[in-house]
């Protein structure tokens, strides 16, 4: 058979245990799992769900062009997808190189990326996914998610969305497609106007944010949210890379907030390869 690097290191292990750790935290705030969450995202039934299983392989292909390979990014996505119950591969030889040892080995789910894009192909069913689009989705998901373990409606309530870059023009998508309002800030004030259908308020003041119990953050500034602009009770979901809240506010929120920098992600291109129309 061709040499794929089988996901037995110590280090994979230890990736693994902190993914059985991630998923039940997560499960705590928000009612949900990653594999749950792919679910719920794309109206995937738990038969439906174990065939996808037992039918489809993933590869993690290390791409070396640009910057280089990020130290264990590979690895890291491999856990990920191991984790939502997916058998995958990390291809030990990198590139286009590895592409074909995947293929050639049955893996019909790629994971790959180079410096502007990370992508998710399903080559059996000819399907892609772009990590800026799932990170999007996957946090509209998953702070749906935990508004409903709170007994709450995203549509009902008065949410934020921080910051719309790459990811938050997405998000801002999902939201207006989805009939969920929300009000945006953004220190850009020229943000907005790459939004269409944009019906909510703009707000420039860091002290309203405290006004919202409901918060997106698409920013990628570290630690410039401090306690005193947040909600005591705010539910709060962030792909923060790196992380919004300051070290000292990160502790009070921790138990209401959700935020990782590839997990969710992860899942959902997953998912949308899988799954997505």
């Amino acid at each position: 058979g061709f040499i794929m690097t089988r996901l037995k290191t110590e280090w994979i292990t230890y990736m693994l245990d902190g993914m059985k750790d991630y998923n039940r935290e997560l499960q705590k705030k928000t009612g949900t799992d990653l594999s749950g969450l792919i679910m719920r995202t794309f109206g995937v039934s738990q038969e439906e769900y174990e065939a996808s299983k037992e039918s489809h392989r993933a590869a993690v292909i290390p791409v070396t062009q640009g910057e280089g390979i990020i130290g264990s990014f590979s690895e890291s996505v491999a856990a990920i997808t191991e984790s939502a119950g997916f058998e995958t591969v990390v291809t030990e030889h990198t590139d286009i190189d590895g592409i074909y040892d995947a293929v050639r080995s049955g893996c019909d789910i790629l994971f790959f990326a180079d410096d502007s894009r990370y992508l998710a192909m399903n080559i059996r069913q000819g399907k892609i996914s772009d990590n800026n689009y799932a990170t999007a989705l996957g946090f509209v998901e998953i702070l749906s998610a935990m508004a409903e373990k709170y007994g709450k409606n995203l549509k009902e309530e008065k949410l934020l969305q921080i910051g719309c870059g790459i990811v938050g023009k997405e998000a801002a998508e999902i939201l207006t497609s989805r009939g969920i309002p929300f009000d945006l800030y953004d220190k850009n004030p020229d943000a907005v106007s790459k939004l269409t259908d944009f019906s909510g308020r703009v707000i420039s003041d860091r002290a309203e944010i405290r006004n919202y119990p409901f918060v997106l953050d698409f920013t990628n500034e570290g630690g410039w949210l401090h306690r005193e602009n947040l909600l005591e009770d705010v539910l709060y979901a962030s792909p923060g890379v790196p992380y919004s809240i300051d070290t000292d506010a990160a502790p009070c929120f921790e138990g209401r907030s959700v935020h990782d920098n590839l997990e969710i992600g992860t899942a959902i291109m997953l998912g949308e390869v899988l799954f997505g129309k």
